[in-house]
C-alpha cells in the first residue's frame, strides 16, 4: 500500500510540475476512464461511471479535445444497441469546489454485436468552449443508457482530454448553462411549456456570443416515426425576434465510417447516428455588454396521433471578448493521409492530401501558403487562394506530386504564409499525421469491372479519378437488374481512385437508398456485386463487400507502388504537350530510345481499350513526333510508345 501512495504521490507531483513549466505550444493529456468497463442497468435504464481527473490549477489553453475510445471487452461481446450516452462535467475540487453536473459530449453506441475482440474505434471531440472549467481535480460522469441484460455484453470506454497552451483565439469571458430538457415532442403546446425563454444581461466587455445546442431526437410515433426518424426544423429567438432555422437532422449515416453493424446503421436521424458522435451546433451573434436579451427555441409544428417522441437539448450561451489576433490560420485536421479510424473511409491514398484550415484571426484570409509531405523528406509547396472569414474553415486539396519515398511514417502539413505574410500565431501552423502502413495496392495496366446490378440499378454508378481528382471515364445508367456489366479500362502510370455510388435515383417499389448492394433490413433490392479484375487472365483483384451504405473508395496505382517509389517525376520516357489540346499534340520521346537500333510504335488508346490512332517508328526517328488529333473525338486517351519489351505512357485530353 506504501508503494502504491509514493507511486500515486510521484504521479501527482509530476503532473503538476508539467503544468507549471507548460508554455505556447505544450500539450498535455489528462485520462479519466482507462478501459472502464460499462453496461446497462435494464432495472433503471441508466448507469453512470464517475471517474476523476486532475486537470491544470490555471493557465490559457489555445484547443480541447477529447478522445472517447470503445472497443469489446475480453471474453464479452460489444453491446448490442444505439443507445444514448453522455460525458458530463461533475463535482469540482479545489478553485471551485462545487457540482455542475453539465453535458459536455454526447455520443450514440453502435450496434456492436457482430464486432470482434480486435475491434476499436475513437471519436474525437472539440470542446474548447469548455477549457475555462476544466481546473484542478474534476469528476467526469460518462452516462450509459439501455435496457439490454448485462449478459456477457457491454463496451470498454476510454476518456482522454488533451490540452494545447497558448492564447485564446478569443477570450472566453462567460459560460452559462441555459437548461438540460427532455422536451416531449408531437403536442406544440406540451413542447413550447417545456422549454423555458432563458433571460441574461450581457457580460462587460463582450463583443460576440455563440449559443451552443446539444439536440437529439428519439422515439417512433405516428403517424411519421418521430422524433427519431423525422427531419424537423428548428427555429431560434432573440430577444423576441427570430433569427435562424436549421434542420434537427443528420444525412450521411451512409457514410458511417463504423460499418458495417448488425442492426439499421445506415438510417438517416434526428442529428444523429449509431456509433457516431453528436455534432453540437452553434448560433453567434453580435454582443455589446450590459445588454438583457432573452432565447428561446421552438421546432416546426407538429401533432402525432399515437406513441411517444423527445427531443433531449441542452444548450448554454458562450460570452466572448476581444479576438487577440488579426492575422492567424490554424490547421485543424488532417483527414488523409492519416490512421484515425474517423476517416478510415479516406484511407489509404496515393492521392491528394487533404487537410482543413480555420481562420483564427479577425482578417478575411484570401491565401495560404504551404510546406508538406514526408517527415524528414522534401516537402512540396502550394499555393492556395479563397476566402475564409473569421472562425470559418476550408478543406484544402493539397496537389498529389509530392515525394512519397518513405523516410518516416509521418506526413506533416504547415501553413507558410497567411495572405503573403506571416501570421501572428506560429504554434498552430503544423500539424502531423500517421501514413497508413498498408501498402497502396497496385493494379495492371487493363482492368475490368465486373458489376452485377440488383433490383434498384439506377440507384449505382462508378467513376475513375485520377490523383487531381478531375473524373476520367464514368459510368452510369444501368437499364437492367440482375444482370452483370462489364467493362474494360486502360490506365497509364499513374495513381486512381475507384468511386462506386448508391446513391442515384431509387426506384419507387424500392424506395430506400444509399444501402449498398445488399442489406438485411433491405431485402427488396435484393443482391449486386462489384469486383476489379484482370483483364488479361480474369483473376480477381478487389471484391468489395455488399453492405457498404453510400459509396465506396478503393484508390491504386499503375506502374509503381506509393510504399516503396516515388511518384515518377523525372523524364525518362514520353511527354506530351500541350496538355490539354483541341487539334493537336507533340509526343517527345526519351534519347536513349531514339538511339536505339529498334522498330518503335506509338498509339493513342482511349480508356475503354480502343486503339483510335496507330504510327509506327523507323530507325533513328526524331525525337519528337506530332499528332495530329483534328479526327479523333474529344476526349480522354492514352499515349503509348513501345520499343521491344518496354512501354512508356501518358494521358492527353482533347477537347
Amino acid at each position: 500500500m506504501k508503494k502504491l501512495f509514493s507511486t500515486i504521490l510521484f504521479s501527482l507531483v509530476l503532473l503538476s510540475s508539467n503544468l507549471l513549466n507548460a508554455k505556447h505550444g505544450d500539450s498535455l493529456s489528462v485520462i479519466t476512464h482507462n478501459k472502464v468497463l460499462i453496461q446497462t442497468d435494464p432495472s433503471r435504464g441508466s448507469t453512470t461511471y464517475p471517474a476523476w481527473g486532475q486537470f491544470p490549477k490555471s493557465g490559457n489553453f489555445q484547443k480541447v479535445y477529447c478522445e472517447l475510445t470503445f472497443q469489446c471487452p475480453n471474453g464479452m461481446t460489444c453491446g448490442e444497441w444505439d443507445y444514448l450516452n453522455f460525458i458530463h462535467i461533475g463535482k469540482r475540487k479545489g478553485t471551485y469546489n462545487d457540482s455542475l453536473g453539465w453535458e459536455l459530449m454526447r455520443f450514440i453506441t453502435p450496434y456492436g454485436l457482430g464486432f470482434n475482440n480486435t475491434w476499436k474505434h475513437t471519436w474525437k471531440f472539440d470542446i474548447t468552449d469548455f477549457q475555462s472549467l476544466l481546473r484542478d481535480s474534476i469528476e467526469i460522469r460518462y452516462q450509459h443508457t439501455g435496457y439490454e441484460a448485462r449478459n456477457g455484453r457491454g463496451w470498454l470506454v476510454t476518456l482522454k482530454f488533451t490540452m494545447f497552451e497558448g492564447p485564446s483565439i478569443r477570450e472566453v469571458l462567460d459560460v452559462k448553462k441555459m437548461y438540460t430538457i427532455n422536451a416531449p415532442f408531437g403536442d406544440d403546446a406540451a413542447f413550447d411549456n417545456s422549454i423555458p425563454e432563458f433571460q441574461w444581461k450581457s457580460v462587460d466587455n463582450a463583443t460576440t456570443s455563440r449559443i451552443k445546442i446539444i439536440q437529439t431526437g428519439h422515439g417512433m410515433d405516428q403517424p411519421s416515426n418521430c422524433a427519431e426518424f423525422c427531419p424537423r426544423e428548428r427555429y431560434l429567438f432573440l430577444d423576441g425576434k427570430y433569427v435562424d432555422t436549421s434542420l434537427v437532422w443528420r444525412d450521411d449515416c451512409g457514410s458511417n465510417p463504423v460499418y458495417p453493424q448488425n442492426g439499421t446503421w445506415l438510417y438517416d436521424r434526428a442529428a444523429w447516428c449509431p456509433g457516431q458522435s453528436v455534432d453540437e451546433y452553434n448560433f453567434e451573434f453580435k454582443d455589446v455588454g450590459s445588454t438583457d436579451h432573452s432565447f428561446d427555441l421552438d421546432m416546426q409544428s407538429y401533432t402525432r396521433t399515437g406513441g411517444s417522441s423527445n427531443y433531449m437539448i441542452s444548450s448554454y450561451l458562450i460570452s466572448y471578448g476581444k479576438t487577440t489576433y488579426k492575422s492567424d490560420a490554424t490547421l485543424e485536421d488532417i483527414f488523409k493521409p492519416s490512421t484515425h479510424p474517423q476517416y478510415s473511409r479516406m484511407n489509404p491514398i496515393c492521392s491528394e492530401p487533404l487537410i482543413r484550415v480555420r481562420n483564427t484571426g479577425s482578417d478575411t484570409i484570401f491565401s495560404l501558403d504551404f510546406e508538406y509531405g514526408v517527415k524528414n523528406g522534401k516537402l512540396s509547396k502550394h499555393y492556395w487562394s479563397g476566402i475564409i472569414p473569421f472562425n470559418g474553415t476550408a478543406d484544402i486539396s493539397l496537389p498529389y506530386l509530392m515525394d512519397w519515398t518513405p523516410v518516416s511514417e509521418t506526413f506533416t502539413a504547415n501553413i507558410s504564409l497567411v495572405n503573403g505574410k506571416s501570421d501572428e500565431d506560429l504554434f498552430n501552423n503544423t500539424m502531423e499525421s500517421v501514413i497508413p502502413a498498408t501498402k497502396t495496392n497496385v493494379l495492371p495496366e487493363r482492368v475490368v469491372v465486373s458489376f452485377r446490378t440488383n433490383n434498384a440499378p439506377t440507384e449505382n454508378s462508378y467513376r475513375f479519378l485520377d490523383a487531381a481528382g478531375h473524373i476520367i471515364v464514368e459510368k452510369r445508367n444501368f437499364p437492367m437488374a440482375n444482370t452483370v456489366y462489364r467493362d474494360t479500362f486502360t490506365f497509364y502510370n499513374g495513381c486512381f481512385t475507384f468511386h462506386f455510388s448508391d446513391t442515384g435515383l431509387a426506384f419507387k417499389d424500392y424506395p430506400l437508398n444509399e444501402d449498398g448492394l445488399n442489406w438485411w433490413a433491405n431485402t427488396g433490392d435484393g443482391t449486386g456485386s462489384i469486383q476489379l479484375r484482370h483483364a488479361s487472365n480474369g483473376a480477381v483483384i478487389k471484391t468489395f463487400a455488399p453492405d457498404f451504405g453510400t459509396d465506396i473508395r478503393y484508390d491504386f496505382t499503375v506502374g509503381y507502388r506509393v510504399s516503396n517509389e516515388t511518384i515518377p517525376t523525372q523524364f525518362k520516357g514520353i511527354k506530351v504537350y500541350p496538355n490539354p489540346s483541341s487539334e493537336g499534340f507533340g509526343v517527345e520521346i526519351a534519347e536513349r530510345f531514339a538511339k536505339n537500333a529498334g522498330i518503335s510504335t506509338i498509339e493513342i488508346v482511349d480508356l475503354r481499350g480502343q486503339t483510335v490512332y496507330s504510327k509506327r517508328l523507323e530507325m533513328n526517328f526524331s525525337q519528337f513526333q506530332w499528332i495530329e488529333a483534328l479526327n479523333i473525338p474529344k476526349g480522354v486517351y492514352i499515349v503509348k510508345f513501345k520499343q521491344n519489351n518496354e512501354l512508356c505512357t501518358s494521358k492527353v485530353v482533347l477537347y
